[in-house]
């Protein structure tokens, strides 16, 4: 008799399964600098961390308002997470401090689709949920829905609300691995 994956074990494995920092990467420390209407907060990132899971785990939200509840949890479709990202050289989209470098497909096409796309939208405008975070950032949350804003106005800084608690991270398989807290 095949044994069936119930929605359920999944849970559970991914559960038990969370990726985990290793100790020896301690060192390998990285800074992102978040901007929002409240001032600019620090936040002590391991290196190769995905920026959402990041800021979440850290107790901070790449989304505004209800877009907490209201989002894709990292499939990089909504766009909610729409963060400008600037590299301490002052490089735009991050340059090598993010991975990938340049926007990837599904940041190209929600990021060129309404409420985003807009000529005037920032070229440093990224998916949150998509970059892996390698050196020192700036990162500027905008107002809107999905941070789409095109004016200078910064957003308010929101709480992370885990909703789903672990299931938050269920779409991150490239963050390093974490040791139990």
């Amino acid at each position: 008799i095949p044994q069936h994956r119930t929605a359920l074990s999944i849970i559970q494995y991914h559960s038990s399964t969370t990726r985990q920092f290793s100790a020896d990467q301690n060192d390998q420390i990285v800074t992102v600098s978040l901007e929002t209407s409240s001032g600019t907060k620090e936040l002590q990132i391991q290196k190769g961390e995905i920026l959402r899971s990041a800021m979440l785990r850290r107790g901070s939200s790449p989304h505004n308002g209800r877009a907490r509840l209201i989002n894709c949890r990292g499939l990089g479709t909504c766009g909610t997470c729409a963060v400008e990202i600037e590299s301490s050289d002052n490089t735009n989209s991050g340059g090598g401090a993010v991975e990938p470098n340049e926007r990837n497909t599904k940041e190209n096409i929600r990021l060129n689709f309404p409420p985003h796309g807009s000529s005037d939208q920032s070229a440093n405008l990224r998916l949150a949920c998509q970059v892996q975070v390698m050196d020192d950032i700036t990162i500027r949350k905008r107002t809107g829905f999905w941070g789409q804003d095109t004016t200078s106005e910064l957003a308010d800084e929101y709480d992370a609300e885990l909703w789903f608690g672990e299931l938050e991270y269920v779409l991150d398989n490239k963050s390093p691995m974490r040791e139990e807290e």
